[in-house]
C-alpha cells in the first residue's frame, strides 16, 4: 500500500506545515506542537514538490499558512513561499545552508551507495551531536529502526541531487516574514552561514538557539519563535 505523501496532524484546520530534513518525515517532529493542526508530509521529494503543496492546501487549508522547513524541507520551504505567495503568511527556516559543497554531497552518495544503514546512522548522529544527547537517545530508540527500514534509496537520491543545486541568500528568500533560527552547535550547517543569509534579507530575523545542535526545532525555545511570529 502507498503511503499518502501529505497528511493532517490535529482536528481542525491546518495553519501551519512542517517540511522535514533529508532522510527523515514528518514524524521527526512530533511532540513539538503538541495538539496543533499541522500538515506534515512523507520523505521529501523536491521534484514537483510546490505544486503538490499547494494542490493539497487546496484541499485542507482555509487560509495562509506558516511554513516550518527544517534543512533540506528549508530549502522547499523558502522554494514553496516563492512560487505561491498568496498561500503563506510566514516561513520558518531552521539549520539552513546557503549551498551544500559539492564534494560534501558526492561523498555522502558514495556512503549511501556503500553501506546505506551506516550512512544514514553516521548522519542522525551529526543531526542530534554534540549538544542534543538526550534527543537522540529518544530518536535512536524510536524512529531510527523505523527510518532505517523504510528509507528508499532512491528518494534519498533525490534529495541528494536537488541539495547539490539548492541555494539560499537574501535575494532568493521570499517576500513574506522569515524566521531563521539555527542551532549554536549545528555541525551540519554552519551558523554563520545561516546568521549572514538572515542579515542579507530585509525581511529576516535571525534566531540563535543556546545548546541546540541540526535538530534545533527540538530544542528548548524552538516552540517560542514560532509562537512570537
Amino acid at each position: 500500500m502507498t503511503r499518502e505523501e501529505f497528511a493532517v496532524i490535529g482536528e481542525g484546520d491546518p495553519s501551519t506545515v512542517l517540511l522535514p530534513g533529508w532522510a527523515t518525515d514528518g514524524r521527526i517532529f512530533e511532540g513539538v506542537f503538541p495538539g496543533a493542526p499541522a500538515v506534515t508530509t512523507g520523505p521529501l521529494r523536491p521534484e514537483g514538490f510546490s505544486r503538490r503543496l499547494a494542490a493539497f492546501l487546496d484541499r485542507t487549508a482555509r487560509g495562509p499558512v506558516t511554513v516550518v522547513g527544517w534543512s533540506l524541507g528549508g530549502f522547499l520551504a523558502a522554494e514553496f513561499a516563492r512560487e505561491y505567495p498568496d498561500r503563506v503568511r510566514r516561513v520558518v527556516l531552521v539549520g539552513i545552508r546557503r549551498k551544500y559543497p559539492k564534494g560534501d554531497v558526492e561523498g555522502v552518495l558514495r556512503s549511501l551507495s556503500a553501506d546505506p544503514g551506516s550512512c544514514l546512522s553516521g548522519f542522525y548522529a551529526q543531526c542530534f551531536h554534540p549538544s542534543q544527547i538526550p534527543a537522540y537517545r529518544r530518536f535512536r530508540g524510536a524512529l531510527q529502526a523505523a527510518y532505517l527500514r523504510e528509507m528508499d534509496v532512491g528518494t534519498l537520491r533525490e534529495g541528494l541531487s536537488y541539495l547539490a543545486e539548492a541555494r539560499l541568500s537574501g535575494e532568493t528568500l521570499p517576500a513574506c516574514p522569515v524566521a531563521i533560527v539555527h542551532g549554536e552547535k549545528d555541525v551540519v550547517a554552519p551558523l554563520a552561514e545561516a546568521e549572514g543569509v538572515a542579515r542579507e534579507g530585509g525581511n529576516a530575523t535571525f534566531h540563535a538557539l543556546q545548546g541546540a545542535a541540526h535538530a534545533a526545532f527540538l530544542a528548548d525555545g524552538f516552540r517560542a519563535v514560532v509562537a512570537d511570529g
